[in-house]
């Protein structure tokens, strides 16, 4: 199966306290690139999502967003830190013996603004969120961003059929053309022969051709022009390319590699070739050739 490296995919889970929304976009990329828009809270989870995008994606440039509630303020608890609390307390009344002022010491506060004074200061209240409620938060999460990507692969899935469906398109282009060509070969070094022969006429007066002459430069035309090496080689590009395509995969260096091996080629050809419609034919070759590798961008 054939994936296109440009994909979107998305999921959406809820639990206990809210939704998870997760999606994922890829575009074209030389190499995997991960990146992520992710809430404050989500950043322990970043490495794990990178992990998750690796299992499915090879090569392109991804980016993933999730959104959610934070957990930790929607399941959470209150939790005192007695000791703390304990502590500041002490602290408090030992500051107010230091601190007398001509053997009086200040008006003590009421309790509940002791409290009040108290509970405000920094960690002496927290949110603790209980092993089970973490796991669960946490296994959804994933789960999410799992289902984002499943969805992300039937979207590269989906393009990558129309993919191959334009790869086989330009394959069978390259084989008429090809086919053309060959048919066409045979009746090149005739039709050189006749030219020849009505040149060479236009300077012996006397009518008479020296006959072994034209059949050598007959055979230095045919020898010059002969590219049936280069129609075996192209050939055996076309089956090869086919065999990749088959097969599925990582194929977008492959494509690309032996499209530049078909280019090599018609290039070869198109030097070699005097015959205006063999030209012709090596243009639309090359033609077809370079639409295949600009696809073959667009393929993991």
């Amino acid at each position: 199966m054939i994936r296109s490296m440009t994909g979107f995919g998305r999921s959406e889970l809820k639990f206990s306290h809210g939704h998870i929304r997760a999606e994922v976009k890829t575009t074209n990329h030389k190499y995997l690139e991960v990146s992520s828009r992710l809430p404050g809270h989500l950043g322990e989870y970043e490495e794990a999502m990178r992990r998750a995008v690796a299992q499915e994606v090879r090569r392109g440039k991804v980016l993933v967003f999730v959104s959610c509630p934070d957990p930790s303020v929607l399941a959470s608890r209150l939790a005192l830190n007695e000791s703390l609390a304990k502590e500041l307390f002490q602290k408090r009344e030992r500051l107010r013996q230091v601190l007398k002022l001509g053997g009086r010491s200040p008006e003590p506060l009421p309790a509940e603004a002791v409290l009040r004074e108290i509970l405000h200061y920094p960690d002496v209240l927290t949110r603790e969120t209980s092993y089970d409620e973490k796991a669960s938060f946490s296994n959804g999460l994933m789960k999410a961003v799992a289902l984002a990507l499943k969805s992300l692969t039937r979207s590269r899935e989906q393009e990558g059929r129309a993919l191959l469906k334009d790869f086989l398109g330009r394959l069978s282009e390259i084989q008429r053309s090809v086919r053309a060509i060959e048919k066409r070969i045979p009746a090149v070094a005739g039709e050189y022969k006749r030219s020849l022969e009505n040149r060479m006429k236009e300077f012996i007066k006397d009518g008479k051709i020296d006959s072994e002459r034209l059949t050598l430069e007959v055979a230095l035309y045919v020898k010059n022009s002969d590219i049936s090496e280069e129609i075996t080689r192209l050939k055996s590009h076309l089956d090869g390319m086919k065999i990749a395509l088959r097969e599925g995969g990582e194929l977008g260096r492959k494509i690309d590699f032996i499209a530049q091996e078909m280019t090599r080629e018609s290039n070869t050809m198109g030097a070699k070739a005097s015959d205006a419609a063999i030209a012709a034919e090596v243009i639309k070759i090359k033609s077809a050739i370079e639409k295949i590798r600009e696809q073959a961008q667009n393929v993991e």
